[in-house]
């Protein structure tokens, strides 16, 4: 009976397993029915079977009480062996006195037809009785019998009960299962919804509802909007990025424009002719440098290859490559660094500190100072530095500083300096102090040596 069910079970499951355009929620219900179908037949054939042992051995005790008391009654009666007279055996239980050769001597209780039954001394089972057979003594044999359909009605009835009952419990928890299953499913369909809106219609500021609590849901509905909401940030970033670019390269190709069309507007000496080539050449050396610009701040998106890079030789070989241009400026630069080891990019590390002494060139103080020790950079300079009201501002590309627009520039040399200090995980953070201004960058991780 229960194998049946097993392999019905099993015949329903791979039918439904052979269907490749099933949804999660019927998965995992299958899934769940299957192992609970699994729990509840074994439970139930365990059940059966401990039941129908459990009647057989009681029935086997009540054959051997039975018999204990009939070998204590037997007795001799003129000369003839015999149950005593007071021997009565209860309910349908047969207690028979027989010869080695199994002739039949005296016979108590419920009268049965003639059966053959088994002589060997212990229990045996025949179709509808169990036998117990034991030796009385005088080269007699004593056997007890009772009828065994009772039992076998029993256990069929039992294990009616149990498949009906088993069907029900299977039934039950497929739909239990399906019901739970759909319910902790709805925030991935909300995911899934929100997602194909966005994909749809293009609206990137659409939310995923947040799922209550704090469990695997609540957990995933919280990931996919931080993902959305630095995913609009990024895009924000790059309209506002490509827009200002577009209006930044527009200018020197409107000026180059306007000079070419102003060269060719009528016939000139080769004096005016090499004037204006040598500012078109100014121009164009500004869109070079706009361009790098734009470039390097563009590959701060590229994956990552961290290496070590020691950081006291980086600024000590980058400052040297600029002190020609302080002498040129009238001022002093200063160099303290001490080896130190930080996880970065050695093209990176060196763009950083050329934009920082840069700036400071062009905008800072007389006296320039470079200090490397512990894993920190600064790079402080004895002038006012920016506004502090304008420091957040001054990190967006294209932005500089006010009455500084005549002071050749792209404006995006903090910019690449914060995007590049945001790749490695480095700390950037501005000073005002009495000395002067200082930009500091730090490295939580470094070592003294390689």
């Amino acid at each position: 009976m229960f194998k049946r069910q097993f392999a019905r079970l099993g015949q329903v499951n791979q039918r439904c397993l052979n269907r490749g355009q099933m949804s999660l929620r019927v998965r995992l219900t299958i899934g769940y029915a299957l192992i609970f179908s699994v729990c509840i037949l074994l439970g139930a054939l365990g059940v059966y079977l401990a039941a129908g042992s459990t009647l057989l051995h009681s029935l086997d005790a009540t054959l051997h009480e039975t018999a204990s008391v009939a070998q204590a009654s037997i007795g001799t009666v003129r000369g003839k062996v015999s149950f005593v007279p007071a021997l009565r055996p209860t309910g349908d239980l047969t207690i028979e006195l027989l010869t080695p050769n199994g002739t039949l001597i005296q016979e108590v209780g419920l009268a049965e037809e003639a059966v053959h039954l088994p002589l060997t001394p212990g229990l045996a089972s025949t179709r509808d009785r169990r036998v117990l057979t034991l030796e009385a003594g005088n080269g007699l044999l004593l056997r007890v019998s009772g009828p065994a359909d009772t039992l076998t009605e029993i256990t069929e009835t039992l294990g009616k009960i149990l498949s009906v009952g088993s069907l029900l419990m299977i039934l039950v928890s497929c739909a239990a299962g399906y019901f739970l299953a759909d319910r902790a499913l709805r925030p991935v369909d909300e995911v899934v919804r929100t997602a194909d809106q966005i994909a749809e219609s293009g609206q990137y500021l659409d939310r995923v509802p947040q799922a209550p609590g704090t469990d695997e849901m609540a957990r995933l509905t919280g990931t996919v909007n931080r993902m959305l909401d630095r995913l609009s940030g990024t895009i924000d970033r790059e309209k506002e990025f490509a827009r200002i670019a577009a209006h930044e390269l527009r200018t020197p190709l409107t000026a180059i424009k306007g000079r070419l069309d102003l060269a060719l507007e009528r016939p000139r000496d080769n004096e005016t002719y090499q004037k204006t080539l040598s500012v078109m050449r100014s121009r164009v050396n500004t869109l070079v440098r706009l361009s790098e610009g734009l470039l390097e701040l563009a590959r701060s998106d590229a994956p990552l290859n961290m290496t070590a890079v020691e950081l006291g030789g980086a600024a000590l070989s980058t400052a040297e490559a600029q002190r020609e241009a302080f002498l040129a400026a009238g001022k002093r630069l200063e160099l303290d660094v001490e080896e130190s080891w930080v996880s970065a990019e050695i093209p990176g590390v060196q763009q950083v500190i050329q934009n920082l002494l840069e700036n400071a060139l062009k905008y800072g103080g007389s006296q320039v100072r470079v200090r490397v020790s512990g894993g920190v950079l600064e790079i402080q300079d004895s002038g006012p530095g920016p506004d502090r009201a304008q420091w957040e501002r001054l990190l967006r590309p294209f932005e500089r500083g006010a009455a500084l627009q005549s002071v050749p520039g792209s404006g995006l040399g903090l910019a690449l300096v914060l995007a590049l200090s945001r790749r490695w995980g480095v700390h950037l953070e501005p000073s005002w102090n009495e000395a002067g201004f200082m930009v500091r960058l730090k490295w939580m991780m470094y070592s003294a040596k390689a």
